[in-house]
């Protein structure tokens, strides 16, 4: 399963999820915001971290990217809709036969788009004025989105505080209108452009009679009616029927100008204010997405960062020698390294010897992990009492690196001076004897330390330049 990428509007519903979930009661973290002390300094950082470790006990972020991965339920949904919108329009315009009230087909078209689009607005302004998501809930967006979240194949353990945290976060940000209404506006839109096509081929290869029947009203009537609608058009130098033509043909428009005007009025007061409306929205979400964070004068969140700012070193004063007894000194010390060294294999087959002899020689540490949570958080506490010299982490190359490995990576730097990652445990002429075998995996692994901020750490793809690389750092 692929993970959902660790963005800033992932961060904040998660982490509105778990206020969610410890309103019945704190969850035990203590390992979570150890472990998140250990690898970020900053306080907002260590609670992006406790928030994905959380997440990932608890299954959060399995659902979330359960729910990526099941995308495309929304854009069938929305497919669906487009078509239904589309031949609902296109049958409000064709639906006599080959005779069109072109005033009537026009109104059907556009009027309850007209009105949809002006709720929308209404309730932007409302969440500008009144700090509400008034409006929201009876969009197509919402209707779409409440409906995919109601499929088996999107529900889950975890389902009912995702969507209530979703809510609540898109209340919280003012975001309601803009996500919900970007779903909305890229259906109205759609529809409209496949409107347009069946007319055009209607208009194409049929005959259709378009007039002005009426009961009460007289030429004059849609004789303006046309001149109003059409200015815009007849801007862009589109044809529209005039009075003189409409007297003259006894209730029938020139089909030809009546055609280009039905069509140009459906593109420009149709699918252009849509399609404008949708990439308005797209970037008020974009922008508010990556700027997106957690609202720590919350108390929730005071008492995580109090918590967390317990979990920092002690500081002791040192008085003495003479002349220090203001002198201040961290029991940690991030630059008294000892010489020890450490090896450490994560995750590897069981078909891969261990320890492997040219590093495990001299080791002062020498472990094996599957990568369980209780397996990492032994290793880092033996390696923050050790604070080795150097530090050999051995992975197989032929795995996929995913989060986990960099998290476990990132925090066991922190407790070392000289860090390497070693791919594969081949000797010298076993790497001969498979020249070119896992490449690709070789390849994947360097792209993605670079990737992942692993930067500083050496990479070697055998024994043979690992052990020189130990040997250089004695």
């Amino acid at each position: 399963m692929t993970r959902i990428a660790h963005s800033p509007f992932a961060t904040a519903w998660l982490a509105e999820a778990l206020q969610l979930i410890e309103q019945d009661g704190p969850l035990d973290d203590s390992q979570e915001l150890a472990r998140a002390q250990r690898c970020h300094a900053a306080p907002r950082e260590q609670l992006h971290e406790r928030t994905w470790l959380l997440g990932e006990r608890l299954g959060l972020v399995a659902q979330l990217t359960r729910w990526h991965e099941a995308a495309w339920l929304l854009i069938v949904l929305a497919a669906a809709a487009v078509l239904a919108l589309a031949n609902g329009l296109l049958f409000a315009v064709l639906t006599d036969g080959r005779s069109i009230n072109a005033a009537s087909a026009l109104v059907s078209t556009l009027g309850l788009h007209l009105l949809t689009l002006l709720f929308w607005l209404g309730s932007v302004w409302l969440v500008r004025a009144a700090s509400s998501s008034a409006g929201a809930s009876l969009s197509l967006g919402r209707l779409l989105t409440g409906l995919a979240l109601r499929l088996p194949f999107w529900r889950g353990p975890q389902a009912a505080p995702l969507v209530r945290a979703g809510v609540r976060l898109l209340a919280r940000e003012r975001l309601a209108p803009w996500a919900f209404g970007l779903v909305s506006h890229a259906v109205w839109a759609l529809g409209f452009v496949f409107l347009l096509g069946g007319l055009l081929f209607a208009f194409a290869f049929r005959e259709y009679r378009l007039t002005w029947e009426t009961t009460i009203l007289g030429p004059d009537w849609f004789a303006a009616f046309a001149r109003v609608t059409g200015a815009l058009p007849a801007w862009l130098g589109v044809p529209i029927p005039t009075l003189a033509n409409s007297a003259q043909t006894a209730g029938a428009w020139p089909a030809r100008e009546a055609a280009w005007w039905l069509l140009s009025c459906v593109a420009l007061y149709g699918l252009l204010p849509r399609a404008l409306c949708a990439l308005w929205c797209w970037l008020v979400v974009r922008r508010a997405a990556r700027r997106m964070g957690l609202p720590l004068a919350d108390p929730y969140y005071q008492q995580l960062l109090a918590r967390l700012q317990a979990l920092e070193p002690a500081e002791v004063t040192d008085a003495e020698e003479p002349g220090t007894e203001h002198m201040v000194a961290p029991m940690r010390n991030r630059t008294g390294y000892g010489t020890a060294k450490a090896v450490v294999g994560f995750e590897l087959p069981a078909s891969v010897p261990w320890p492997p002899q040219a590093l495990g020689e001299g080791a002062s540490f020498v472990a094996r992990i599957a990568g369980s949570m209780a397996e990492q958080a032994e290793v880092h506490a033996r390696l923050a009492q050790l604070q080795p010299k150097i530090l050999v982490v051995v992975c197989d190359a032929e795995a996929s690196p995913d989060r986990g490995v960099a998290r476990f990576l990132r925090e066991a730097a922190a407790s070392a001076q000289h860090c390497a990652l070693v791919l594969s445990l081949r000797s010298a002429s076993e790497a001969g004897e498979s020249a070119g075998a896992g490449a690709t995996g070789l390849q994947r692994w360097h792209a993605w330390m670079d990737a992942s901020g692993l930067g500083a750490w050496s990479v070697f793809d055998g024994l043979a330049d690992a052990s020189r690389w130990v040997e250089a750092h004695p």
